[in-house]
Protein backbone atom coordinates (compact mmCIF):
# COMPACT_ATOMS: atom_id res chain seq x y z
CA UNK A 1 0.00 0.00 0.00
CA UNK A 2 1.30 3.56 -0.71
CA UNK A 3 1.81 6.03 1.33
CA UNK A 4 -1.09 8.00 -0.39
CA UNK A 5 -3.69 5.38 0.24
CA UNK A 6 -2.41 4.92 3.93
CA UNK A 7 -3.99 8.64 5.15
CA UNK A 8 -7.95 7.69 5.30
CA UNK A 9 -7.30 4.60 7.35
CA UNK A 10 -4.29 6.54 9.47
CA UNK A 11 -6.86 9.06 10.35
CA UNK A 12 -9.74 6.69 10.63
CA UNK A 13 -7.30 5.00 13.34
CA UNK A 14 -5.92 8.17 15.36
CA UNK A 15 -9.42 9.30 15.82
CA UNK A 16 -10.05 6.16 17.55
CA UNK A 17 -6.73 5.74 19.79
CA UNK A 18 -7.52 9.69 20.04
CA UNK A 19 -10.62 8.38 21.92
CA UNK A 20 -9.16 5.53 23.66
CA UNK A 21 -6.15 8.02 24.64
CA UNK A 22 -8.89 10.44 26.36
CA UNK A 23 -10.22 7.73 28.61
CA UNK A 24 -7.19 6.75 29.29
CA UNK A 25 -5.67 9.80 30.49
CA UNK A 26 -9.11 10.27 32.68
CA UNK A 27 -8.32 6.69 34.12
CA UNK A 28 -4.23 7.10 34.02
CA UNK A 29 -4.44 10.33 35.83
CA UNK A 30 -5.77 8.86 39.05
CA UNK A 31 -2.43 6.50 39.48
CA UNK A 32 -0.15 9.26 38.81
CA UNK A 33 -1.73 11.73 41.14
CA UNK A 34 -1.14 9.32 43.85
CA UNK A 35 2.06 8.38 43.14
CA UNK A 36 3.04 11.67 42.35
CA UNK A 37 1.75 13.13 46.09
CA UNK A 38 3.03 9.46 47.94
CA UNK A 39 6.16 10.69 46.05
CA UNK A 40 6.30 14.60 47.55
CA UNK A 41 5.29 12.83 51.41
CA UNK A 42 7.90 10.35 50.82
CA UNK A 43 6.50 7.61 51.18
CA UNK A 44 7.18 6.61 47.95
CA UNK A 45 10.63 6.24 46.31
CA UNK A 46 11.63 8.15 42.94
CA UNK A 47 12.20 4.90 41.49
CA UNK A 48 8.73 3.34 42.18
CA UNK A 49 6.91 6.53 40.99
CA UNK A 50 8.75 6.61 37.64
CA UNK A 51 7.85 3.04 37.29
CA UNK A 52 4.21 4.25 37.55
CA UNK A 53 4.34 7.23 36.29
CA UNK A 54 6.31 6.65 32.54
CA UNK A 55 3.74 4.35 30.93
CA UNK A 56 0.87 6.11 32.01
CA UNK A 57 2.03 9.75 30.77
CA UNK A 58 3.44 7.52 27.58
CA UNK A 59 0.32 6.22 26.92
CA UNK A 60 -1.59 9.90 27.21
CA UNK A 61 1.28 11.05 24.85
CA UNK A 62 0.95 8.41 22.04
CA UNK A 63 -2.16 9.97 20.40
CA UNK A 64 -0.74 13.26 19.89
CA UNK A 65 2.43 12.41 18.64
CA UNK A 66 0.69 10.40 16.14
CA UNK A 67 -1.07 13.08 14.82
CA UNK A 68 1.60 15.15 14.62
CA UNK A 69 3.54 12.54 12.46
CA UNK A 70 -0.10 12.37 10.26
CA UNK A 71 0.47 15.95 9.70
CA UNK A 72 4.11 15.23 8.70
CA UNK A 73 2.63 12.73 6.25
CA UNK A 74 4.38 9.98 7.82
CA UNK A 75 1.69 7.46 7.90
CA UNK A 76 2.47 4.43 8.43
CA UNK A 77 4.51 5.81 11.85
CA UNK A 78 2.17 7.24 12.63
CA UNK A 79 -0.01 4.32 12.93
CA UNK A 80 2.63 2.51 14.69
CA UNK A 81 2.86 4.80 17.54
CA UNK A 82 -0.87 5.55 17.70
CA UNK A 83 -1.22 1.77 18.29
CA UNK A 84 -0.51 1.49 22.32
CA UNK A 85 -3.42 2.48 23.53
CA UNK A 86 -5.83 0.27 21.63
CA UNK A 87 -3.25 -3.02 22.47
CA UNK A 88 -3.01 -2.27 26.43
CA UNK A 89 -6.74 -1.94 25.92
CA UNK A 90 -6.90 -5.51 24.15
CA UNK A 91 -4.30 -7.28 26.40
CA UNK A 92 -6.13 -5.96 29.69
CA UNK A 93 -9.59 -7.19 28.20
CA UNK A 94 -8.13 -10.36 27.10
CA UNK A 95 -6.24 -10.66 30.79
CA UNK A 96 -9.76 -9.97 32.18
CA UNK A 97 -11.38 -12.41 30.39
CA UNK A 98 -9.41 -15.51 31.40
CA UNK A 99 -9.63 -14.67 34.64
Amino acid sequence: MSEAHLRKPASMWLAVTTLFGLAGTVVGLLPVILVWSGFRSGSVSLGTALLTMVPYCSLMICPLVAWWMLMRRQYKLALIIASPPIVMWTASMVINAVR
